[in-house]
């Protein structure tokens, strides 16, 4: 059942996810993770591009705590059934979509919200938006959100922002490349949607190959690579003909 909280849009060869729980600061919960993995898992071919949008002044300022009572005793199991599988699918399912995904960021963007915003192959962030992992606050190590940043952000600095729990401005976070770009607050949206028209001015398949390039090169030996762009470009531009 889809969640209240997730709206999807869909125009075209666009498709828009926004996050929609504004009175809280669009904390995710198990449902609206559900609902954004659906979406992205079921694109049919025409689709080009995917954005992850919020409503309110903030992106998301994390996750809605999944964690049964003290007093439940949970096993092992239900833990893993609970409060790490499901954030760990939805930076998988993100990751593993075959068009370019986008994710537009103004004010906090905190713990999983920060993660949402890295594991998109760009973020374009306001210049008011301000990123922080801070599990450690509470003695939690978040080597879910680590995850979903490892291979995108540099190391040291999500062991900085890990183990300092220190807040980035987007400017900041635009030198550690966690963010793509930083913009105006007031001209974010124009920005937003300038980008996606010249993302969506390319095919369908030309996206596809750069997706598929930027997802599995960096895991490739060099000359591994070389073969892999060499196979991408020869398929896209046989679609031409």
């Amino acid at each position: 059942m889809p969640s209240p909280h997730v709206a999807v849009e869909r125009n075209g060869p666009l498709v828009d996810i926004e996050l929609n729980r504004p009175e809280n600061g669009n904390l995710i919960d198990a449902a609206m993770s559900e609902s954004i993995i659906d979406t992205v898992t079921t694109l049919d071919d025409d689709v080009k591009l995917v954005r992850i949008l919020s409503s309110g002044p903030d992106f998301c300022k994390g996750r809605q705590s999944p964690m049964p009572p003290k007093d439940a005793k949970p096993s092992a199991e239900t833990l893993r059934r609970v409060v790490t599988a499901p954030p760990l699918a939805l930076y998988d399912a993100l990751k593993a979509v075959r068009v370019p995904v986008v994710s537009v960021v103004r004010g906090e963007a905190l713990g999983v919200g920060c993660a949402l915003a890295g594991v998109c192959d760009i973020a374009l962030a306001s210049d008011d938006a301000v990123f922080q992992i801070h599990e450690m606050e509470r003695d939690i190590p978040p080597t879910l959100v680590m995850s979903a940043l490892i291979g995108r952000v540099p190391v040291k600095t999500v062991a900085h922002m890990v183990l300092s729990r220190q807040k980035l401005s987007a400017t900041e976070a635009l030198h550690a490349g966690l963010v793509s770009r930083v913009v105006p607050a007031a001209s974010l949206n124009a920005e937003a949607d300038a980008l996606a028209d010249t993302l969506l001015g390319c095919s369908a398949v030309t996206l596809r190959a750069v997706k598929q390039f930027l997802h599995l090169a960096p895991e490739m030996p060099a000359s591994g690579a070389s073969g892999f762009a060499a196979h991408l470009a020869a398929t896209a531009l046989s679609a031409r003909f």
